[in-house]
């Protein structure tokens, strides 16, 4: 209650107490955090989990999701322009039909395709209504550039119930139905990130296909980080799966204020589902134009030129499916009308130097001029770096044995300087795939004193443990940036170590003030009254509410017994009239003070009553916010403690790298820089153990240590060798002396 003015403006006693039994809004509505949006989407995947094919069960959940926030971002796009066409004076029905121009919206959503509609149908044609509103949505918007064909309905049928039950569906709907998804309530930022956890989720939990699909993201900023695109620059992704690399490499240029704009984006993706998907992501993160194609890069690359080339661009990301056994080895065999297989034919069975040969066909050809020319990385399976086998002569190993195809290529790719780095990544970390993968660099440019060398590095030993999947850190990055930039120079590495660690705890830093960010703008307009409650609640603690000690407390200046001063005043001028008059007189002005004394009482009464009722009613408010502010700080902790522990690890591994780039000795066991003629001694074998020192050395033990180690150990032995012998002697076993 506002109670700045009671002691200038009186309020009457109808006024305050009107305001006394005014109702508070104990939990208001407020926007979602990032971590509710993410728990909420993994609800929706848990109702149909079990039921559906994991491509197809996806699909459904991604396609509703989409089809209710443009629906929702639809709507109060249209509110507001009707708003402002009505304020502007143009009648209300002429204002909505201006309103729902498609010129005036990024999309549109046809009336009879509005969500609230269509999830009003009963369920036994709920599964066809939402086939019809998605198709008529893709009509709708088959005009604009980057246009919804197929991205609603390929490979999706609501219908089928032996996939998805009604009453599976029915819940669904109601779940995204409890949720506004409009800007108001969800900004595109918030959104777009959730989209991408809940490809994530999917991802843990879809099996040995889900790496076809996702890419975890610490590994797409690691190799956005190496490949550095810029604005204007031209990016492929021959496997795009979501979208999650090529939107990494957004994330890039937007971090060093390039125009992304200027970005010429390309992906193609061979699955339907898992293509529109992506297409969905790109949209929802606000990408407004990229080049997507769908189909199968190996057997049908569509980035091509006029003349039926490869298109060639400046920077190629990607992680194809590892050793991929049906690549398209019949396409091929007779002859590669692109040209791509140069270097050797790929086993029919394995199909990892055929993406290796498809992107060092489309990566720009280096340039004299400029220095310039392409660069790519690639996740993929060790087998890469040593499978294959070299020539072997009768001579060499008793038999004639020509050399194998996976072998032929890798040295043709050594011998045309391609391959700039490797990197060993530690185990499971693709999900789907527990084999240690690693990241080849390519570049066709390769500055001068680069050339004739590839750098390894060893960064399997450091990661965080998980379930399913081990997760690299931030400490983890910056043990394969630091090296790769100094390309192996321990000096320019000691130098470098400052500036990484530096950079990646800013970056840190800047996740931790959005999460907090995000937690308050949830936050903040619920708690905004907290304080304000509290003060009133603690005024009328401290009233004293007994029937004296209200008398005694009125005066017109009161801020709540002001409007009985009045009352009280014509009683004590009846009592005092009583006090002076003479005893004949006296019985008639006691007559006469039962009224106003009534008055009076029942005024007090009720004023006294809905003072109790406003301070039970505000300490149920305050307690219920108090509530929300301790599970804000919880949450605000958490962030910070997460936060404080991962620069923990970014200042020990810089102290760690300090250490490692001070030993040669030291830096062997982590990165090398290996020149053409040692590779060529190890028959073009890349397995970098070759290279690096992978070993882990012994822990060295004191003498009288490991001597106490040894006298405890034979001990126990001793002592369950007795124990051993006293049982076989009980069940009759003779024991050998």
């Amino acid at each position: 209650m506002d109670t700045k003015n009671t002691h200038k403006n009186y309020m009457n006693l109808t006024d305050l107490l009107q305001q006394l039994e005014s109702p508070i809004i104990i939990r208001p509505t407020r926007r979602m955090t990032q971590g509710e949006l993410e728990i909420y989407l993994d609800k929706a995947a848990d109702i149909l989990r079990g039921n559906a094919d994991h491509s197809e069960f996806r699909g459904y959940v991604f396609a509703l999701l989409f089809y209710k926030r443009i629906s929702d971002c639809y709507e109060e796009e249209v509110r507001t322009k009707v708003d402002a066409l009505a304020k502007a004076g143009l009648p209300r029905d002429q204002a909505i039909v201006l309103a729902r121009d498609p010129q005036n919206h990024h999309f549109t959503v046809p009336e009879h395709a509005d969500w609230a509609d269509v999830a009003r149908t009963a369920k036994g044609q709920l599964g066809q209504a939402l086939n019809e509103a998605m198709l008529s949505i893709e009509r709708a918007n088959a005009h604009r550039q980057n246009n919804f064909d197929g991205i609603l309905t390929g490979k999706i049928d609501f219908n089928k119930q032996d996939e998805l039950p009604r009453d599976k569906l029915v819940n669904l709907i109601n779940h995204f139905s409890s949720q506004t998804f409009d800007r108001a309530h969800v900004s595109d930022d918030l959104f777009g990130n959730a989209y991408e956890y809940l490809i994530r989720n999917f991802a843990s939990k879809a099996g040995k296909s889900s790496g076809e699909f996702y890419t975890p993201a610490e590994v797409g900023f690691l190799m956005a980080e190496v490949l550095q695109p810029r604005q204007g620059m031209s990016i492929c992704d021959w496997a795009s799966g979501s979208g999650g690399l090529l939107l990494q490499c957004i994330r890039h240029v937007k971090k060093h204020g390039g125009d992304v704009k200027q970005l010429k984006l390309h992906g193609q993706e061979s699955n339907v589902t898992t293509y529109n998907i992506s297409r969905i992501n790109m949209i929802l993160h606000g990408i407004p134009v990229w080049e997507h194609k769908q189909g199968d890069s190996l057997r049908d690359p569509r980035h091509v030129t006029a003349e039926n080339r490869l298109k060639q661009f400046d920077r190629i990301i990607m992680n194809p499916p590892f050793s991929l056994e049906d690549w398209g080895h019949d396409t091929v065999v007779a002859g590669d009308k692109f040209g791509r297989l140069s270097y050797g034919m790929p086993p029919a069975s394995n199909g990892d130097w055929a993406w290796m040969q498809q992107i060092a066909k489309s990566l720009k050809d280096a340039d004299p001029e400029t220095g310039g020319g392409g660069r790519g990385m690639v996740v993929m399976s060790q087998g890469v770096l040593f499978r294959g086998q070299p020539e072997q002569t009768e001579e060499e190993d008793g038999q004639n044995q020509k050399a194998d195809a996976e072998y032929l290529i890798r040295r043709g790719f050594i011998e045309a300087d391609l391959i700039e780095a490797i990197v060993v990544l530690p185990g499971k970390l693709f999900y789907g795939n527990n084999v240690p993968g690693c990241l080849l660099l390519l570049n066709k440019a390769k500055p001068e004193a680069r050339k004739g060398k590839i750098l390894m590095i060893w960064a399997s030993r450091h990661f965080q443990k998980g379930n399913p999947q081990n997760l690299l850190r931030p400490s983890d990055l910056m043990r394969v940036l630091v090296p790769w930039q100094a390309f192996g120079d321990l000096a320019e590495a000691k130098r470098l170590v400052p500036q990484h660690e530096a950079q990646l705890i800013r970056e840190v830093e800047q996740d931790r003030d959005s999460r907090l960010a995000d937690i308050e703008d949830a936050y903040g307009p619920v708690l905004e009254p907290l304080a304000r409650l509290q003060a009133e609640l603690a005024t009328l603690e401290a009233l004293d509410l007994k029937v004296q000690a209200v008398k005694d407390a009125i005066t017109p200046e009161h801020p709540y017994f002001h409007p009985l001063a009045p009352l009280k005043a014509d009683v004590d001028r009846i009592e005092a009239e009583i006090a002076a008059a003479g005893r004949g007189d006296k019985g008639a002005l006691k007559a006469a003070l039962l009224t106003p004394k009534a008055k009076f009482d029942v005024a007090r009464k009720k004023l006294v009553d809905a003072i109790k009722a406003r301070e039970k009613q505000l300490y149920r408010a305050v307690k219920e916010l108090l509530k929300l502010q301790d599970e804000r700080d919880t949450r605000e902790q958490e962030i910070k403690l997460a936060v404080e522990r991962e620069i923990n690890h970014l200042r020990d591994a810089g102290a760690d790298m300090l250490r490692i780039a001070g030993s040669k000795d030291e830096a062997r066991r982590y990165f090398t820089v290996v020149g053409a003629d040692e590779i060529a001694e190890n028959e073009f074998n890349l397995n970098l153990p070759r290279f690096v020192d992978t070993f882990e050395p012994e822990k060295v033990l004191a003498l009288n240590t490991a001597a106490e180690k040894l006298q405890l150990a034979t001990k126990a032995s001793n002592a369950a060798r007795s124990q051993l012998s006293s049982l076989l002697q009980i069940i009759g076993v003779e024991v050998a002396r």
